[in-house]
């Protein structure tokens, strides 16, 4: 298993550099997730996946979550998924979609889930997952874009001060593996180069970019 599977955070406590997001998340619970979509944005390799993935199991189990490429989203398939949605999860628990990449999403496919939306089951959550580059593009073609996004509560992650966390996660992590030969110094260095992108800094300790 690659290091960025291996160390993918499995509580909310162990997630770095988003503590605005997760305020917000907690703000939400109070409310309960359940009968809502929510669009994640942000720059690649910062917590998208982890945090769509802890959202998700605050509603259901690992069975009961779904994980769809939005270029292959089509209204076909989009109305299996809304009958799919209409029955309980194992033991009575809900069910959980996450749409990567959503700024692939066809045109069709939007129209369709601007319904979708508006009769989502209170025991649904759908999950949007885009880059901030992604999310943009797809606002300058996509003239649907906008209502679609009304209908979500936007949680958009953090891309500064990134840095120092993520090298300390980093060289935990290296040091963990015994991977790790260089100092702290070093792993500021690692974050900057690599954009303050988790999945490739690790990568590149993987590689021993990280040994003396």
């Amino acid at each position: 298993m690659q290091l960025h599977e291996q160390y993918r955070p499995a509580k909310w406590a162990d997630v770095i550099g988003q503590d605005k997001a997760i305020a917000q998340i907690n703000k939400l619970r109070a409310r309960g997730f359940g009968g809502r979509a929510y669009w994640i944005s942000g720059q690649s390799g910062t917590g998208k996946t982890t945090i769509a993935l802890l959202l998700a199991q605050e509603i259901a189990d690992k069975f009961n979550i779904t994980e769809i490429d939005a270029s292959d989203f089509t209204p076909a398939q989009l109305r299996t998924t809304e009958e799919n949605m209409q029955t309980y999860g194992w033991m009575s628990k809900g069910k959980a979609y996450i749409i990567n990449e959503a700024h692939g999403l066809r045109k069709d496919a939007i129209r369709q889930l601007l319904v979708l939306l508006e009769r989502l089951p209170s025991h649904v959550v759908i999950i949007f997952t885009t880059t901030s580059e992604g999310e943009d593009k797809l606002f300058e073609d996509q003239i649907d874009a906008h209502p679609l996004l009304s209908r979500c509560q936007e949680i958009t992650l953090a891309r500064r001060d990134l840095a120092a966390p993520f090298a300390a996660r980093a060289k935990a992590i290296a040091q963990a593996e015994g991977l790790d030969g260089l100092p702290d110094g070093e792993y500021l260095k690692l974050a900057r180069e690599h954009k303050n992108n988790m999945r490739s800094m690790l990568q590149a300790i993987e590689a021993g970019a990280m040994n003396k």
